[in-house]
């Protein structure tokens, strides 16, 4: 019985003489079935010269039988949703597709080429602008936006070309390695001894010359649209470079009668007509969304459930920002539309009028509406940001939520809404960019009078407006003299200071402070890092370093710029002693704050008490420092009050502190038995300390009750307060004590009566009521 049927043995015959070629013949046993195959792949090449597309037909037509081979062979009935069976199946369905793929393109190819005859050969469009000027401006405006289109449509090939270029590379380094991986095959099974490897050897045999195949047809099927793409890219150029040609010339001499401006803006008005009839609609559809959300949220006070309500009112809610943003979307269309309208009468004017004020004027208008909408960019972008977030988020939430039917229902309508919000936004966007591109596009044209090649008269406004801003860039603000002795005499010098040399001076100064800023910062790192210096000494440090900077700075861009110092000489006593009263005090913070750093008596972490104030210490700076209250409120303390005054430092040394509570037991209690209870309390806290233990002391024998002191040590952090520790305590030693039946008084007072004699006894008449 032999290894593979007749039929399967003639299918790989031929594909691996396909792939491999001859040279595999020679091996035995590889090639079984009838020898006649190469013969065969010999005449099927043979039309391959002549027609491509029939080649590529009859490899299509034998990739798809040895597809039907293989599926009767595995006795399986072709695939439709699952996948295939076998690997082979999957490489040899994939075979089928790449062929396919080749009669497609090679199907593009030849349209593209006949297309491109078309788009070269244009008599009609030569003979349209072959006769005498002017020409119509509406049929050049049709011109350019087909020259536009070209433009775009090159630009959009070379990155095809380009990614392109980049995927056969890709392919052939796949190449590569399945001409390895079949090499490697041949040898397996050529080393292959018994039926089983063989049969074993020789199917991965024929899977890697199918892989094989499917990356050369792949490979070749790139190279067929690379070579599209570069004859398409060939046309587009010379399309372009003659259309350019046609418009240069035809530019010059372009007329625009008043009735095509009429028309145009006739279809503009009939655009804005039916925006403001789309306006009323959602106007009404939002009245009555707003009515049903003031039922919905009238009905949540008496519904049973308020929640289910709150769900639905969030729905509408959504639909009535969506309302409103497509509202905005449409009024800023019937402004961009009645901008349209306005621009063709400004492009009449500018083209048809021979007064050089209108002309200017429209001109100007143009250039108006231009900026209006420039400025809707960005907030059109940054609205469409936002809008996407928001879908992404949405689309977050519906994957990753475990939601029932309901809810993913009125998530999924949340979404909707939200990207009809997108599709507005993107609606304006699309305007603006339509029209904007239209304004740069006449703008740029009138550039160039209408019967003439002169330049108009904008551009000498514009030589006009440079020229004024140029002497304001020159205007001396002050002049000052630098003396200076060369050779025994007394030269003077005078140098002028002016607008442009003080910007000069002040970028040039930003600028360098702000390179030696990260500098410094990049230094403080590495101090703390590297050194291990304490981040508040080189803070300090970077702050010393940038003021001694800044003053070279100052010196230094000032000699580069030519102002002497001499320049400042007029206010320099006044401005001293103004500076040295005004600074006394920041000069003794920022010297006291130098100070506490360097000695570090105070830390940031550190509990003090000064001046009333007790906190947390959280931030020392050159001038003041921050204590943060165990309230929470934040005291700005100047750095010289530290070294002025007393200050008590919880955790200079350690951050222990003792911690004292008097509780008072009534007479006659067990006074141990309520000792041994109280300093339990304290045992069992997990704030107390173990070491130093906590102990009670039998204080005083008050009026009321026998006092009890509990004194314990604990350890303060800034996550840890005393008086938490002291409520808890008390909160144990209440409990506690009630358990042991051991009282905790309150203060009273006993009345005693003398009984020894007998107690007077006197009546009082009453009181008249008439008195």
């Amino acid at each position: 019985m032999p290894l593979l049927p007749a039929r399967l043995q003639r299918c790989a015959a031929i594909v691996i003489m396909l792939v491999a070629g001859p040279a595999l013949a020679q091996i035995p046993g590889i090639l079984p079935g009838p020898a006649k195959a190469p013969t065969n792949q010999t005449a099927e090449a043979t039309p391959a010269k002549e027609d491509p597309r029939a080649l590529a037909e009859a490899q299509l037509a034998e990739a798809r039988r040895q597809q039907e081979a293989a599926r009767l062979e595995d006795g399986s009935a072709p695939a439709t949703d699952d996948l295939p069976a076998n690997e082979r199946q999957r490489v040899l369905d994939r075979l089928v597709l790449v062929y396919g793929e080749r009669v497609n393109l090679i199907e593009e190819s030849e349209g593209l080429k006949k297309s491109a005859a078309d788009m070269l050969n244009k008599p009609a469009l030569a003979a349209e602008f072959s006769g005498p000027p002017p020409y119509p401006t509406l049929r050049i405006d049709m011109l350019r936006d087909e020259f536009d289109l070209m433009r775009e449509r090159l630009k959009h090939r070379e990155s095809t070309r380009l990614v392109l270029e980049n995927q056969k590379q890709g392919l052939i380094e796949t190449q590569r390695r399945a001409r390895e991986a079949l090499r490697l095959a041949d040898d397996r099974l050529a080393r292959a001894k018994g039926e089983t490897d063989i049969k074993k050897e020789r199917a991965s045999h024929e899977l890697a010359a199918l892989r094989l195949q499917i990356t050369e047809a792949e490979l070749t099927n790139v190279g067929i649209m690379l070579q599209t793409a570069q004859d398409e890219i060939q046309t587009l150029e010379l399309s372009i470079a003659e259309t350019q040609r046609l418009v240069t010339r035809v530019l010059a001499s372009q007329t625009l009668p008043r009735e095509d401006v009429d028309k145009q803006q006739a279809r503009l008005r009939d655009a804005l007509s039916k925006l403001a009839g789309e306006i009323d609609r959602r106007a009404a559809i939002n009245t009555r969304r707003l009515a049903d959300r003031e039922r919905l949220a009238k009905s949540v006070a008496g519904s049973g459930d308020g929640e289910a309500v709150a769900r639905q009112l969030k729905l509408i809610d959504e639909t009535l920002e969506t309302d409103r943003m497509e509202m905005t979307a449409l009024r800023w269309l019937q402004t961009i539309g009645q901008h349209g309208i306005d621009s063709w009468d400004y492009r009449f004017v500018v083209l048809g009028s021979d007064d050089a004020a209108a002309r200017e004027s429209a001109i100007a208008q143009l250039a108006r509406i231009k900026a209006d909408l420039e400025t809707k960019r960005p907030l059109l972008r940054e609205l469409e940001g936002a809008e996407q977030e928001a879908i992404a988020q949405q689309e977050l939430r519906l994957k990753d939520a475990l939601l029932d039917s309901e809810a993913t229902a009125r998530e999924t309508a949340i979404l909707e809404t939200q990207k009809q919000r997108v599709q507005a936004i993107q609606r304006v966007e699309l305007a603006v960019t339509k029209m904007d591109r239209l304004l740069a596009r006449w703008l740029g044209d009138f550039g160039v009078s209408a019967n003439s090649a002169a330049p108009r008269d904008w551009k000498v406004t514009a030589l006009q407006v440079a020229g004024l801003m140029k002497q304001v860039w020159n205007f001396e603000l002050f002049a000052v003299e630098d003396s200076t002795v060369v050779e025994g005499k007394t030269v003077t010098t005078s140098y002028g200071v002016t607008v442009g040399k003080s910007i000069g001076v002040l970028l040039l100064y930003a600028f360098a402070y702000w390179l030696f800023a990260k500098l410094t910062r990049v230094l403080e790192h590495l101090m703390i890092r590297r050194f291990k210096v304490d981040p508040q000494a080189a803070s300090v440090i970077r702050r010393w370093l940038m003021i001694a900077v800044s003053v070279v700075l100052i010196i230094l861009i000032l000699n580069l710029a030519r102002i002497p110092l001499t320049a400042f000489a007029f206010m320099g006593g006044a401005l001293a002693i103004g500076i040295g009263f005004g600074t006394q005090t920041i000069i003794k913070n920022v010297i006291s704050g130098i100070i506490i750093l360097f000695e570090r008596k105070i830390r940031v972490g550190d509990i003090i008490a000064i001046g009333g104030t007790t906190g947390h210490v959280t931030a020392v700076d050159l001038r003041a420092s921050t204590v943060r209250s165990f309230d929470g409120v934040e005291a700005l303390v100047p750095n010289s009050t530290f070294l002025e005054n007393q200050v008590v430092n919880w955790t200079y040394s350690n951050s222990r502190i003792r911690r004292e509570i008097k509780i008072g037991i009534a007479y006659g209690s067990p006074v141990r038995q309520a000792a041994d209870v109280i300093v339990g309390c304290a045992q069992e806290h997990g704030q107390v300390l173990k070491d130093p233990a906590p102990e009670v002391y039998l204080e005083d024998f008050a009026d009321n009750a026998i006092l009890m002191v509990l004194i314990f040590w604990v350890e303060l952090s800034p996550t840890l307060s005393g008086r938490r520790v002291d409520s808890d305590l008390r909160f144990m030693m209440e409990k506690r004590l009630a358990a042991a039946e051991i009282a905790i008084p309150f203060p009273q007072r006993d009345v005693h009566l003398d009984v020894s004699s007998p107690l007077p006894v006197r009546v009082v008449p009453a009181a008249d009521p008439g008195a």
